[in-house]
């Protein structure tokens, strides 16, 4: 009897304490608590494998205060709004995102062709530096032309690095992986997991789909680099969705890489002109907004998103393969519905993961009844995630509308201000939609028994993980 007593008492303080470490997500705060009073000790071990764990949450502290101070100096960066764009920017900037920045040229892409050849040829005229992180790197054509791209600019003596996930990019090719370096480039992965079972960030991934050439062009995106985002994969036709942005704003997406390569890398580069201050190239207004699971309770993607659904009174077109949305923007999407406005959602008829499909069915179940309109995008696969409201807020970038978007990886959008832009998704917006069937109340309501338990065990584990 001693030991059950031992046990139980051990297995209390281990809720209590991982409680404590998921104050700030409390959907997973009470998952893992019934799990691990449901199987003792065992629980607290799942914990730590595959939840949040109290060592990395002091290792992401020390990266966002160390990274906090390198913001102060941005207070001058005025980005011309006014009345509720400016309040937004303001909540946003506070939120641990950057400050709007005007005096940018910007350009929508939704066709993966375009995208690839401007962001491929980009970098081949590159002059002084090319700066780069993305989740997935692959290792065929597309993946091999962008490392001879990078391997040509580091010979011609340009400053060259590339960042990759560690769990997203499993095979570089280390031929050239060895030539790039030996040109004088520099690779290295992010949370670099030597027993991937055992490690204590394994969850908290590098979603960033981010690349800056000469501190003046950046290119935002939902991409990876690989044959299937041009269609060449199992999903056959691929919708994604980046922007490129030339001028002033692309400085704090050079600050994020390099900030990013410092923690990864523990190399302090060297902030000099090369890599920043990009010249005026245009009249829009830009703003950086990040998010991980550094920024705990100010997580600025998840208050860009709730920003967007809060400013805007007519329209809210969103677009996202992995759809969760947290309980004030399921508050927020249902009210504008209720209130008038034309909320409208897209996403895939397929999952690319397997609890993805029925998890997506659910959190749309939560917004249909209001009068949310739900769309199934089935020509293809849809991995475009941007948010278009009231014809002058766009977002575009890697974040998802989903828990691990705005609790565990490290994601990076655009926050761009302009009516311009936002006309130009709106055409795309419209244009998905041929290509969608409607999603009702009445075809969730149909599921049977399996798939019932499917969609239980899809928002289970969404939650948990």
């Amino acid at each position: 009897m001693e030991w059950i007593l031992i046990i139980s008492v051990l297995n209390v303080l281990f809720i209590v304490s991982a409680m404590y470490a998921e104050r700030y997500n409390p959907q997973a705060l009470v998952l893992w608590a019934v799990l691990m009073a449901a199987v003792p000790l065992a629980g607290f071990l799942l914990y730590l494998l595959f939840g949040q764990t109290f060592y990395s949450r002091w290792a992401f502290r020390r990266k966002r205060d160390f990274e906090a101070k390198e913001w102060e100096d941005t207070a001058d960066y005025g980005g011309g709004l006014e009345g509720e764009a400016l309040r937004i920017s303001d909540a946003l900037r506070r939120s641990c995102g950057g400050p709007a920045v005007g005096g940018n040229d910007v350009h929508y892409y939704s066709e993966s062709e375009e995208f690839f050849g401007d962001l491929f040829s980009s970098m081949e005229r590159a002059e002084k530096s090319i700066l780069a992180e993305y989740y997935i790197v692959r290792k065929d054509d597309t993946g091999r032309k962008l490392m001879n791209i990078l391997i040509g600019r580091a010979k011609a003596g340009l400053t060259v690095r590339l960042l990759v996930d560690e769990i997203g990019t499993r095979n570089l090719p280390r031929d050239l992986v060895r030539e790039l370096r030996k040109a004088g480039g520099k690779v290295t992965t992010f949370h670099r997991t030597i027993t991937l079972l055992l490690s204590a960030k394994k969850n908290n991934r590098n979603h960033r789909k981010i690349a800056v050439i000469d501190g003046q062009t950046v290119f935002v995106s939902g991409y990876n680099i690989g044959d299937e985002y041009l269609g060449k994969g199992k999903f056959g036709y691929w919708r994604d969705a980046a922007v490129r942005i030339r001028g002033p704003a692309a400085d704090f997406y050079t600050r994020t890489v390099l900030q990013d390569w410092r923690y990864a890398s523990r190399e302090d580069m060297v902030c000099n002109e090369s890599l920043y201050r990009g010249e005026k190239a245009g009249d829009v207004t830009v703003q950086l907004t990040c998010g991980g699971p550094d920024m705990p309770g100010t997580n600025s993607i998840h208050m860009q998103y709730v920003s967007i659904a809060d400013a805007c009174r007519r329209r809210i077109w969103i677009t996202t393969p992995y759809l969760g949305p947290t309980e004030p923007l399921v508050y927020l999407l249902r009210l504008r519905a209720l209130e008038g406005a034309d909320v409208r959602i897209i996403i895939p008829d397929i999952g690319d993961h397997a609890f993805v499909y029925w998890g997506n069915r659910f959190s749309a179940s939560r917004l249909m009844d209001a009068g949310v309109r739900v769309y199934e995008y089935h020509d293809g696969f849809i991995h475009a995630k941007t948010a278009v409201g009231d014809g002058c807020y766009c977002s575009v970038g890697s974040a998802n509308m989903d828990p691990r978007s705005m609790n565990l990886n490290f994601e990076c959008n655009a926050m761009v201000y302009s009516e311009e832009m936002a006309a130009d998704m709106e055409k795309a917006f419209e244009k998905d939609l041929e290509r969608c069937t409607p999603y009702t109340m009445e075809m969730y309501r149909r599921r049977n028994m399996v798939q019932r338990f499917k969609t239980f065990l899809s928002r289970f584990l969404a939650d948990l993980l």
